[in-house]
This record gives structure tokens, C-alpha cells and sequence, in this order.
């Protein structure tokens, strides 16, 4: 899983500028003030993927198009996305209207389809750090405590990403994503 999923907040023509420029565009967004981007680390995953189960109209992790194209986007798997300012106001209208507690319901789903990816971790077996097996997989679960530290974690970083859309959305300007 990567361990950083970035945003950043910046207005339209830079954003344009940015795109005919796609050599530059890393460089100039990793380099924008700290109030200008959001790092919402290893759990943008989880998020979008909540955010998915949840339905969301636009879900800010996911939507969008290639940043800065199909060509040249960047990012774990070159997930890079951008949000254009209208898109950026719907999203911020939805996440305004929809509190985590929307989404709790859908967290133990999302972590335990998850966990179907885990690799073995007994370091005494002969399959160790092999991906489970489809039946081995099933038997994961995560306990309760697990799951209420996870979306304390997750709760924190959907308020902030609320909140950083909110601004977005009140300045006009477009959102761009990418993972590392």
C-alpha cells in the first residue's frame, strides 16, 4: 500500500499551465505551501474505498481524469487524478452533507476485502509471505478493536479531507491526487 496519498488545491489556470507542462507539474505541486495540499497517507486507500461503498457521486480519491494526461500521470500506478473546480464543488457539497458515521457501516466490509490480499506472515511456514489462499483469506478477521482503532484514524482524515474540499470549493479552484 502506498504510504502517501497526496492533494493539492490550486486555481485553474495553474492548473491548466501545469497540464501543458507535465515535465514541471510533480515538481510545482510537491513545492505548493503546506496550506495547499492535504496528505492523507496510507489510509487514501481506504478512504476511496469507503467512499465507494458509500456511493458517493464523485468520489474525490478516485474520479476524475489523468494527471496531467493518460501519458504522463504519475503516482503508485500512475493514479494521479485532478478534479476540475465544478467537480471539486459537487464533491465538496457531497462530503459536506455526509458524516463519517454514513460510512461506518461499510468499514468491516471494506477491511476485510482487504485483508483477502494479506500474504502469510508466519515466518515458520514454508508459505511464508505467500498471498493467502482465497479459503485461508476468508478466515481473516479483524477484531473489533481493530477495526474501532482504523476508523478513529480514518474518521480524523475524512474530516480533514471535508474540510480541505470545503476550501477548495469556496476559492474555485481544481484538486489534483496522486499516490507514492
Amino acid at each position: 500500500m502506498s504510504i502517501l496519498g497526496d492533494f493539492a488545491r490550486l486555481d485553474p489556470e495553474t492548473l491548466a499551465w501545469l497540464r501543458r507542462h507535465p515535465i514541471k507539474a510533480y515538481h510545482q505541486l510537491t513545492a505548493l505551501p503546506d496550506a495547499s495540499r492535504l496528505d492523507l497517507g496510507p489510509m487514501w486507500a481506504r478512504l476511496s474505498a469507503l467512499m465507494d461503498a458509500g456511493r458517493f457521486p464523485i468520489n474525490p480519491i478516485a474520479a476524475g481524469s489523468p494527471y496531467p494526461d493518460e501519458h504522463t500521470a504519475w503516482g503508485a500506478e500512475g493514479d494521479s487524478r485532478c478534479l476540475m473546480a465544478e467537480e471539486v464543488a459537487q464533491s465538496a457539497l457531497y462530503l459536506s452533507q455526509t458524516p463519517f458515521d454514513i460510512l461506518k457501516p461499510h468499514l468491516r466490509q471494506v477491511l476485510e476485502a482487504k485483508a483477502a490480499t494479506l500474504v502469510n506472515l508466519d515466518p515458520d511456514s514454508p508459505r511464508y509471505l505467500e498471498p493467502l489462499s482465497p479459503e485461508e483469506a476468508e478466515q481473516v478477521h479483524m477484531s473489533d478493536e481493530r477495526v474501532r482503532d482504523i476508523q478513529l484514524v480514518l474518521a480524523n482524515r475524512y474530516e480533514a479531507l471535508v474540510a480541505f474540499f470545503d476550501v477548495a470549493a469556496e476559492s474555485g479552484q481544481c484538486t489534483v491526487f496522486w499516490a507514492a
